[in-house]
């Protein structure tokens, strides 16, 4: 059985105009989610209880996606870990995941769910962007098996990536990025062989994608910017903050200046392990802060 935390502390989300080359400006949002964290426990749950907890965390994310769309918002980031938290093993992370297509497949899951099923959380991810005419940028587990002609394949015959994805305002899949620089914790999850360097364009300018610890290293963080001349980047991430020099804030805030970009980073909130910390760097006119 799952156990779910109680909904407590404030959560922020920020509504900015920010600027772009394909337009003039563009509103995005950011969401600061207070994560519904499972019981720790040492054997995996059922896929149906792994998606009862997943689902309690996107109805709250529908609400900030809803309220975002409702003010004018292009575009939305959403936390890492936001759907399903982050207190697992290789064996107890492998519920919550799903098999995630390369977005060259040209696929809306809230249309088309089941082409690839399983896969009921893509669905309610593309349907919440398709819903609202939003772009919604979410971080989700991506499982892709292999076999014994793989010498690196994990022993339950599956690589397991924490991964990124982004829904357009139609809901179509248009990115899908696999963190490349895991934290020394995750263990539950295994990096892609090569970093992936993953842009999309839209009508408000050209966006790249990578996740939280990554931006510490040079790929695909300063290759992402400097070879590909994105306008925006989108950054989900759990970040504790750690005093000096790598509290949420001014570390984001000084690696956007410095690259000359937008950074719209979504970080989850829990203040025990200080997590906290949104950013929507190249602001003109911020709009509002909501506290939910």
């Amino acid at each position: 059985m799952i156990m779910f935390q109680p909904h407590v502390y404030a959560t922020v989300f920020i509504l900015s105009i920010l600027q772009a080359f394909a337009l003039d400006s563009y509103i995005a949002a950011v969401y600061e989610h207070s994560v519904i964290l499972p019981n720790v426990t040492g054997r995996p749950v059922s896929s149906e209880e792994a998606l009862t907890l997943m689902n309690k965390n996107m109805g709250v994310l529908e609400g900030a996606i809803k309220a975002a769309a409702q003010q004018g918002a292009h575009i939305i980031v959403t936390p890492e870990d936001g759907i399903y938290g982050w207190v697992f093993k290789r064996d107890t992370i492998f519920p919550y995941l799903e098999d995630i297509p390369d977005p060259q497949v040209n696929w809306i899951p809230c249309t088309d769910p089941e082409r690839f099923a399983p896969a009921a959380v893509q669905e309610r991810l593309s349907c919440m962007a398709r819903n609202n005419s939003i772009y919604v940028v979410a971080n989700i587990g991506d499982k892709k098996p292999c076999n014994s002609s793989d010498p690196k394949c994990p022993s339950n015959g599956h690589y397991q990536y924490n991964t990124n994805v982004v829904f357009d305002s139609k809901g179509k899949l248009v990115a899908r990025y696999h963190k490349y620089n895991l934290f020394m914790s995750e263990t539950q999850f295994d990096s892609p062989k090569e970093p992936e360097i993953v842009t999309f364009n839209t009508s408000f300018g050209k966006f790249g994608i990578f996740t939280c610890f990554d931006i510490l290293f040079h790929d695909p963080a300063v290759t992402l910017v400097s070879k590909l001349h994105v306008d925006t980047v989108l950054f989900p991430t759990a970040w504790m903050n750690v005093l000096p020099h790598l509290t949420a804030i001014e570390f984001h805030s000084a690696w956007a200046m410095g690259m000359g970009v937008n950074l719209l980073a979504a970080d989850t909130h829990n203040t025990s392990l200080a997590m906290t910390g949104n950013l929507l760097f190249g602001i003109i006119i911020p709009l509002c802060v909501l506290m939910f």
